[in-house]
Parts: structure tokens; C-alpha cells; sequence
């Protein structure tokens, strides 16, 4: 039995060199996130100084073909980005931040949060930032991702109706975890985390959806209800908002500008309505197993008080907080603060439900803000890309690429929707999984935007706006000093035609 082992060691051995030669970066990092979703610690780990899982060890091989491919010459970083260094930054003033403070009642470990919760995320950002991806390869990608949604949503429809004989892997309706039992909480045992993985897929759907076959669409049409129907039986308000605002992204970028404004008119006034008409039924109703339907209504009752605490906290240690991963080291005389009377107490064995107040908590302004920076860059970064039209050098247009760049972009602003929507209401930054998916988007989405022509990118921001030039020689001098781009230049020192009046967009 042993001389078995060690031959199947040495044939894995010689495979996993061929494939870490020859293989696809984009496809590892995908398998690595559906392994960690579907195969994680809960389901198989080793326990030890840092815990060993089947997804961090196929992390490690997918940073060793990174190596591979980089020494090989396959691909090359570009430089350094104002948002690689914020996210640097964050991820050295988090480490620091972890020696701070004293030992946790529980005896975590900070250091084992931070390597799993924000290093190795930061890891998956870089290898998204080393991959381009041509038009099949990023069809394979969201494929993969539409494919893991739909098993969530199988899975967590089970799971809500109770035919727990249909769930795999079974410990997810084990009844000895009882925190969110009898809801769609997938393999991640958490519904927000399980409803923004589905957000992802469900966008990755919708947009194959808009450039598949007739067969495709039917396909993806299909996957999307199945997908929707997965994230309302997560029973969670946030990831059912989450939902709608990434399906309203989507829609702004595909629809006439009068079917936007009317559906914004449209949700509100249905959302004002159902507030006002169904604000009882929203707040109490019945969503754990073990949890009753004014158990419910407590939870939200919460937090109001923690953001208290929170702020309690913030105000005592502003600049560096009391540590990152230890809130709870800290946070208990705030619960007895005499002008509160004994109001904070239910709020005593809960950590913070929000993942601005949570950071902020933990590793203060010098730790939130660059945070804060940090998703507005990545939002700009997607922005870019949903606006991108073809490359800005005169050269014909490229649709597959532009399609690739368009298609990147609208998936990381969907998955920030679901990331903040849901980081509202959840901190959500200690759920497994999350960060690698929104890290690894980001990654993607950055290396994209950061390889496109700056003069293509300028372009494309004033394209967007239609105004008036003057005509005769002066006109002519404005627009060619407003819109850099080749065809102004050549008009330089020349006479234009007097008639024209409006800069067409590309």
C-alpha cells in the first residue's frame, strides 16, 4: 500500500508540473475558487499552526504556475497602479495592526485572520492582474462561475425546503451548526457570502446571456431564474437588494436612457409601497429553523447598538483602532457605559455587523480610508471598461476584445454591488471565500484597465458629452486642444468645414 502511494505521488507529482507549465492561469484561479467554495476547510482541513485545506493548497500551486509563467516570459507586470499601492498598504497596515492590542478571550489568532481573510485574497489579486484574457478564455470564466451559481441554488433551494437527502456536501444541513439553519447558506455555512457568490453568477450570466446563440440564451435564461431563485431562498434582505442593484447596473449600460429613468421611478414608488404596506411582514418574518420570527426583528434592532459601541470605540482610539481581528479584546466596557444605562447590553456577545464599522473598529482611519479609496478606484476601473469602446491608436476595431474589456468591468461592479450592499448589513469581510471572488475580479479588471491607451481612455470620457464648437479657425484650435485624439491632430493649422458644429461620438 505504501509503494502505491508513493507511485501516485510521483504520477501526481508529474502531472501537476505539466499543468502548471501549460495550463491556463485564469482556469487555476477558478478551480481554486470553486474547490474553496465548494471543498473548504468545513468540508476537509488539517489542523495545525495554520489551518491546511484542499483550496489553500491549490492556491500554492496556482502562485508556482504564476512564477512559471512569469520566468518563462508569458506575461509581465506593467508598473505598479495608485490602487496597487492603497491596496498594499492596507494589506501592511493590517498586518501590523494584528500585534496590537491584548490576547482575545476566545484565543484566536489575528495573524491566522488576516493571512486567510486578506493575504491570500491580496495573492489572488495579483495573479487576476497578471492573466489576459481573450474572448473564449473569459467566456470559460464566467461559464464556470454561471455553473457554480446554479449548484449554490440547487443546493440552498434543498436546504430551505428541507429535502436535505439532496445536499452535497452534507454537512451543510448539519443540524449541530445551527447559526443559519434552514437557510440557503450553501457551502460557506453563511447566506450573505452564498448570495454574493450568486450575485457574481447571476451577472456572468446575464452577459453571456446578451451575446450567446439562440441555444446559449435559452441556457443562460434558464441558469439566471434558477440563480434568482437560489438568492431568494438565502432568506436575507441584503442579498436580495444586492440583486436588484447589480441587475440594475446591468440595465443602466443596455437600455434606452427613458426606461432607466422610468425604472428608477418605478422601483421607488413599488419600494415605498412595499415599505410602508409590508414593513411588519419585512421585519419579522420567519427565516432560521431555530430562530423565531421576533428573534428576527431583534437582529435588526441590534444594530442601531452596535454602531453605538462602534462609535464609542472609534472615538477613544481613532487614528489606529484597537486592533485588527480584536474587537472583542476591547469592546466590552462600552456594553456598561453609564450615560447608556444597561441599553447596550443585548448587543454584548455580537461583533459588528457592518464592514466599514468593523474595519473602522479595528484598524481606524489609518486602515478605513484606504479601504474606502481603495473600492472607489476598482469602481473607476470598471467604470472604464463598461465605457470602453476599441483600442485608441487608429487601428481597426477589435469587437472580441472590446467585448472582453466591457463584459470585465460589468462583473466587478456587480460584485462590488453585492460586496457593499451586503457589507451594509453583514461584515461581510470575515465570510470565507468573499474576498478571494471580489480580489480576483478586481485583479482582472485592474490589469485590463491598466493595459488600455490613456489617450483612448480620455477619449472615451468626452465622447460621452455632446457640445457645441465655434466655427472658422478658432473652433478648430478648442477641439483640438479638448480631444487629443489622431484625427483632431491632423487637423491642426487647417481650415475645417464651418458647418460642423458637434463632436459625434466613436
Amino acid at each position: 500500500m505504501d509503494l502505491l502511494s508513493i507511485l501516485f505521488a510521483l504520477a501526481s507529482v508529474v502531472w501537476v508540473i505539466h499543468l502548471i507549465r501549460v495550463g491556463s492561469l485564469a482556469l487555476a484561479a477558478l478551480a481554486t475558487l470553486i474547490v474553496g467554495t465548494v471543498f473548504g476547510p468545513a468540508f476537509f482541513a488539517i489542523d495545525g499552526p495554520f489551518q491546511i485545506s484542499a483550496d489553500r493548497v491549490l492556491w500554492a500551486l496556482v502562485i508556482g504556475m504564476a512564477v512559471v509563467h512569469w520566468r518563462l516570459g508569458w506575461f509581465r507586470f506593467q508598473g505598479l497602479t495608485r490602487g496597487d499601492w492603497v491596496l498594499l498598504f492596507l494589506a501592511a497596515w493590517l498586518a501590523i495592526s494584528t500585534q496590537r492590542g491584548g490576547p482575545l478571550p476566545d484565543q484566536s489568532s489575528p495573524v491566522a485572520r488576516w493571512l486567510f481573510y486578506f493575504a491570500l485574497p491580496v495573492g489572488m489579486y495579483w495573479i487576476g492582474r497578471a492573466v489576459t484574457l481573450q474572448s473564449g478564455e473569459l467566456r470559460r470564466v464566467f461559464g464556470g462561475l454561471v455553473a457554480l451559481s446554479v449548484y449554490l441554488s440547487l443546493v440552498g433551494w434543498c436546504e430551505m425546503r428541507g429535502w436535505h437527502g439532496l445536499v452535497f456536501p452534507r454537512y451543510i444541513v448539519d443540524p449541530q451548526i445551527w447559526e443559519f439553519y434552514g437557510r440557503a447558506r450553501g457551502p460557506l455555512l453563511n447566506p450573505a457570502g452564498n448570495g454574493i457568490v450568486m450575485t457574481i453568477g447571476l451577472g456572468a450570466a446575464v452577459l453571456l446571456w446578451r451575446e450567446a446563440g439562440r441555444v446559449g440564451k435559452l441556457l443562460n435564461a434558464v441558469a439566471a431564474v434558477v440563480i434568482t431563485a437560489g438568492m431568494v431562498a438565502t432568506l436575507t434582505r441584503g442579498v436580495w437588494l444586492g440583486g436588484l442593484v447589480a441587475l440594475a447596473v446591468l440595465a443602466y449600460w443596455h437600455v434606452p436612457r427613458w426606461v432607466r429613468v422610468a425604472g428608477l421611478v418605478g422601483v421607488l414608488l413599488i419600494t415605498a409601497g412595499a415599505a410602508l404596506g409590508l414593513k411588519d411582514q419585512l421585519l419579522r418574518f420567519k427565516r432560521d429553523k431555530h430562530l423565531s420570527a421576533a428573534e428576527a426583528e431583534k437582529s435588526l434592532q441590534l444594530r442601531p447598538l452596535l454602531a453605538i459601541v462602534a462609535w464609542e470605540m472609534f472615538q477613544d482610539r481613532p487614528l489606529a483602532g484597537v486592533g485588527y481581528g480584536r474587537y472583542f479584546a476591547h469592546s466590552q466596557p462600552y456594553h456598561n457605559l453609564p450615560r447608556y444605562g444597561a441599553s447596550l447590553q443585548p448587543a454584548r456577545d455580537y461583533m459588528q455587523h457592518n464592514v466599514l464599522l468593523s474595519i473602522l473598529v479595528d484598524a481606524g482611519l489609518i486602515g478605513v480610508v484606504p479601504l474606502v479609496v481603495l473600492w472607489m478606484y476598482w469602481m473607476a476601473c470598471g467604470w472604464r471598461l463598461a465605457s470602453r469602446a476599441g483600442p485608441g491608436d487608429g487601428r481597426p476595431l477589435d469587437p472580441e476584445q472590446s467585448s472582453v474589456h466591457r463584459n470585465l468591468g460589468l462583473l466587478l461592479l456587480v460584485a462590488l454591488c453585492g460586496y457593499l450592499v451586503n457589507g451594509t448589513f453583514q461584515d461581510v469581510s470575515i465570510i470565507p471565500m468573499v474576498h478571494m471572488y471580489l480580489f480576483f475580479l478586481a485583479g482582472l479588471a485592474v490589469g485590463h484597465c491598466h493595459r488600455l491607451p490613456q489617450d483612448r481612455l480620455s477619449q472615451d470620457a468626452a465622447s460621452r458629452w455632446r457640445f457645441a464648437l465655434p466655427s472658422g479657425p478658432v473652433g478648430c484650435r478648442r477641439r483640438a486642444t479638448a480631444l487629443p485624439d489622431p484625427a483632431a491632430a491632423t487637423t491642426r493649422g487647417r481650415s475645417m468645414d464651418p458647418g460642423f458644429q458637434s463632436v459625434r461620438r466613436p
